[in-house]
């Protein structure tokens, strides 16, 4: 635990002396005549869509696969005049190798559905959802049956550092919650590359933590991560991610095949 502390700590004094380095922005550039600039409206609709490919899948102290694995998705937004954006999301997962016999498809192995919404309140941004989770079946009854979530998260954003807390909980299956504690700080380096850090602490009621075989409530997991992005263009842009996880209670760890864990890959996002 204490090397977890040390971490920890490291991760956030990393993004501390990050920020303090980061450059003031460029003033903005004078305004065009008005006679040459035709002014363009928003669209309240935007999209967004994503590729990551990762050397596992890691989730919530478990790793469902410890292969490569590609995760698309796609995400459809509707942002309100002053009450908050309304999302709809689209995610899966795929295996890149047959580690798990399940080739067809593409690998396909899991597909979540997402309704979400969220608002900023001063400085504090306020998310709320359901999930489902759903679990293709390839070859036979390999994988479980879907179960559903609802949550809620909030973020305080400041020049320093960004505490957050996501709570989320499984009233399908696992009647169980899972609360999600952390630090992260994302600072713009140039026009067109960011770095960020984020650490974290999750912790499950006694019935979540049937998931690790264990049905005693306690701490599940510690995350760490550095990550960067690079704008290839207005829309589009690239980064990799190198993160470490390590299951914190005694018994889950008895009972998982992999207490901790080096992990990492390559983000591709774009919007419009």
């Amino acid at each position: 635990m204490k090397k977890l502390l040390l971490l920890a700590v490291m991760m956030v004094a990393v993004a501390s002396v990050v920020s303090a380095q980061g450059t003031a922005g460029t003033a903005a550039p004078a305004a065009a005549p008005a006679e040459a600039v035709k002014a363009e409206t928003p669209s309240a609709f935007s999209l967004a869509a994503t590729m990551d490919v990762y050397s596992a899948y890691v989730w919530r102290g478990t790793v469902p696969v410890d292969r490569p694995v590609y995760q698309p998705g796609g995400t459809v937004s509707y942002k309100t005049d002053g009450y908050g954006t309304l999302s709809g999301n689209v995610w899966a997962n795929f295996d890149m190798t047959d580690h798990n016999n399940h080739t067809k498809f593409g690998g396909i192995n899991e597909v979540d559905y997402t309704a979400s919404y969220a608002i900023d309140v001063g400085p504090v941004s306020l998310s709320a959802g359901h999930i489902w989770y759903t679990f293709p079946s390839v070859t036979d009854s390999a994988y479980g049956e879907s179960t559903r979530e609802v949550y809620v998260t909030a973020q305080y954003n400041n020049d320093i550092v960004n505490p957050f807390v996501k709570v989320y909980y499984d009233y399908a299956v696992m009647d169980g919650a899972y609360a999600n504690f952390g630090l992260n700080k994302i600072v713009k380096v140039s026009d067109q590359v960011s770095v960020g850090s984020e650490v974290s602490l999750g912790a499950g009621s006694d019935g979540y933590m049937n998931y690790v075989g264990t049905d005693s409530a306690g701490l599940m997991d510690f995350n760490a991560a550095l990550f960067a992005s690079y704008a290839i263009t207005d829309h589009i842009s690239v980064g990799p991610r190198l993160a470490w996880m390590s299951v914190v209670d005694g018994d889950a760890r008895d009972n998982v095949d992999h207490q901790d864990l080096l992990w990492g890959g390559v983000n591709l996002s774009a919007s419009f």
